[in-house]
């Protein structure tokens, strides 16, 4: 399941009168794919891909909505296979395209966010041979993200969707000093969710506990009579 991005609307709208609700989606989807580039927060398991006698490209296909950001790894008949570079695998492996030299896959290469390559070409065709996880993003047209990662790391998305909108210039609700508090935050939130997905063994959504509720800037200056 998914959680709208205008679901954050209340929460922001009051800091920036006057934003067009379109804008303040388009900053909480940047905020959203920022967090999951950043920290590894978002993950899953594809499902498993049957490798092709003779073919070395194979799609990654992410959960509707999702972009693949990165593979964690890549597991080939029970082994894992190493990550290479395109250069180093020339090095490493010349001539690999030829048919003489198909085997068992040892490497896997990202070609592009929909596409991998497992190199020695397969020399047989094997049934759901292949798991990859991958570490996921939100596409640039989603309009909602997964219900676990909005609601365990709503704080930090919302400070991001803040930073953003505020040091746009020449808007009524320009406040450089805010975005600059802002960003402070959501910089800590993703340094917390690193630091937190690193250490963690959990579901494609990994968690992250957050103490109490923050305080928007805007409001801390109208309580205490401070601008910023």
């Amino acid at each position: 399941m998914a959680t709208l991005y205008e679901s954050l609307l209340p929460e922001i709208i009051p800091m920036v009168p006057g934003c067009p609700d379109t804008l303040i989606e388009n900053n909480i989807r940047a905020a959203v794919i920022e967090l999951c580039e950043k920290a590894a927060v978002l993950q899953a398991e594809l499902d498993p891909i049957t490798t092709v006698a003779g073919a070395y490209e194979y799609d990654l296909e992410p959960p509707s909505g999702t972009v693949v950001h990165k593979i964690m790894w890549v597991v080939h008949d029970g082994k894992d296979i190493e990550p290479i570079s395109t250069s180093l695998l020339e090095q490493r492996k010349q001539n690999w395209r030829d048919a003489d030299n198909r085997g068992t896959p040892e490497y896997y290469v990202k070609i592009s966010q929909s596409l991998f390559w497992m190199v020695p070409v397969p020399n047989v065709t094997k049934a759901s041979s292949t798991i990859v996880r991958a570490q996921l993003k939100p596409t640039q047209t989603s309009t909602a993200a997964d219900d676990e990662l909005m609601a365990e790391y709503r704080d930090t998305i919302v400070n991001g969707a803040l930073f953003r909108l505020l040091r746009l210039p020449s808007k009524d609700w320009t406040d450089f000093g805010g975005a600059q508090v802002y960003s402070s935050l959501f910089n800590e939130g993703i340094t917390q969710a690193d630091r937190r997905a690193r250490n963690a063994d959990v579901g494609i959504a990994r968690k992250v506990a957050y103490g109490g509720i923050y305080t928007p800037f805007s409001q801390r200056r109208n309580r205490d009579g401070r601008g910023g």
